[in-house]
């Protein structure tokens, strides 16, 4: 084994689920450091600010989805401003906008759902299931809804997503976990808490290349990220643990930039992570000099009601389908979601070709000329996270025959290596925050137990 600096724990990953596990060994008295490829802390959670309006803009994770116990436990140990989201949702239709009744969408995709089996066998895509036609003809439209549903929530492929594990709590069962709240103070107060009692333990800007290791021992090799220092030296850490956080789509990398090199091979973990795949999402900002969606315009685009308590905007669009407001903030602020394939469709595309595609949208969805939209334009954000290569995509779902692979990939290796992360959450949490903590925090539980005294002697 490779001599190097001497910790306890690593914790490869400043995102959601590494902060927790380091946050909860440093407090149980364990030498811990965290390495990021990244120049900041926070993964997928991703927030910027600007001066010109009244709250935090979102190119990451923004909503607290359902309970979110661990969520929820951070933000009230910190005071931190949060509420839900209980604006009106509407509906675009070819420039029409009619109110979107949110109790009936869900009886209509539960209509479709009550058939998805669980325990079919051979499993098979939802959209296999889709084309068995189930419900029959009456059911047409339901399906379509379910099909846009999967898309958008999931971010999924419906030709390679587990009509078994969609089956498995892939659909919010009630009104308690179909809720959705935000920070308002910004997400990324809560990595920030996360990381209040870590220090100098977070590593910034360095990328894992190789793990060694054998049972009970680890030497995690890492250099710097940053394009200037790529002749700079490998360095060491030799610990007695690793907990390896990085999103699906890395881990599932044997060559790139981010890419991990273990030695021996973690067949049984890259098995497990090849029956998952990594989501693609694109996702938005547009800043405009006045809320347009309450204009006397839009109004006669909607029976002459009033959209100033929009909180959602879906409709069928080929490009960008949905649309949210910074509800109940009133900010002239519009965020733009596309998912599955739609998104794919638009991987690799430049900044300002999204920014035009996106003005389109809105154009065709609220039924205004596109130059009067372009007019009140600000200012656009975009991250691309699906060619970001600390990521390479938004969130993971399970491929067909993958039901179970989340619950293999957290499978410890030998007691040295542990896989924490949203793809790795057996709870039915895969793709939120509170999912990826509960998984780091699992993890710390786990080698606490296995280092204490009680476990050792």
């Amino acid at each position: 084994m490779t001599a190097g600096t001497k910790a306890d724990v690593v914790v490869v990953g400043a995102g959601a689920a590494g902060l927790a596990a380091a946050k909860r060994l440093v407090e149980a008295g364990l030498n811990t450091v965290v390495l990021e490829g990244r120049d900041r802390i926070g993964g997928r959670i991703l927030t910027v600010r600007d001066p010109l309006l009244p709250g935090p803009v979102e190119l990451g994770a923004e909503f607290i989805h359902g309970s979110a116990e661990e969520v929820v436990e951070i933000v009230r140990n910190e005071r931190l401003a949060a509420c839900d989201v209980n604006g009106e949702r509407w509906r675009a239709d070819r420039g029409a906008l009619t109110p979107f009744d949110t109790a009936d969408f869900w009886a209509r995709i539960r209509r479709v759902m009550r058939y998805l089996d669980a325990r079919r066998t051979p499993d098979q895509s939802f959209l296999d299931f889709l084309e068995t036609k189930p419900g029959g003809r009456s059911l047409a439209r339901e399906r379509t809804l379910a099909r846009e549903f999967v898309e958008g929530f999931h971010a999924a492929d419906p030709a390679r997503l587990s009509e078994r594990s969609l089956a498995n709590g892939g659909v919010p069962e009630d009104d308690a976990e179909r809720r959705q709240g935000r920070v308002l103070d910004g997400y990324d107060r809560v990595p920030a808490a996360l990381a209040a009692p870590l220090g100098e333990s977070v590593r910034l800007s360095r990328t894992v290349q190789r793990i060694e290791w054998e049972p009970r021992q680890v030497a995690v090799h890492h250099r710097a990220s940053s394009t200037d220092d790529r002749g700079a030296p490998t360095e060491s850490i030799v610990a007695r643990a690793a907990v390896i956080t990085v999103p699906l789509g890395v881990l599932q990398q044997t060559s790139g930039p981010a890419a991990i090199a273990f030695e021996p091979h973690v067949t049984g973990a890259r098995r497990a992570a090849g029956q998952l795949a990594m989501g693609a999402v694109v996702r938005v900002a547009l800043a405009f000099s006045e809320p347009f969606w309450d204009s006397r315009t839009v109004r006669r685009k909607s029976g002459t009601r009033s959209l100033a308590q929009l909180s959602f905007l879906h409709s069928t669009d080929a490009e960008i389908p949905v649309w949210w407001t910074a509800s109940p903030l009133r900010s002239p602020l519009l965020i733009g979601w596309a998912g599955g394939p739609k998104a794919e469709r638009l991987r690799g595309i430049a900044h300002g070709e999204i920014e035009d595609r996106a003005i389109r949208a809105i154009a065709r969805q609220f039924g205004i000329p596109r130059a009067k939209v372009q007019s009140l334009l600000v200012r656009c954000w975009y991250h691309d996270w699906n060619s970001d290569p600390f990521t390479l995509g938004a969130y993971s779902y399970a491929l067909v025959g993958g039901r179970f692979a989340a619950g293999r990939l957290a499978r410890p290796i030998e007691h040295t290596l542990f896989f924490a992360g949203e793809a790795a959450d057996t709870e039915g949490r895969t793709g939120t925050v509170h999912g990826a903590i509960g998984t780091g925090y699992r993890v710390a539980d786990t080698i606490l137990r296995l280092t204490s005294p009680s476990r050792q002697g």
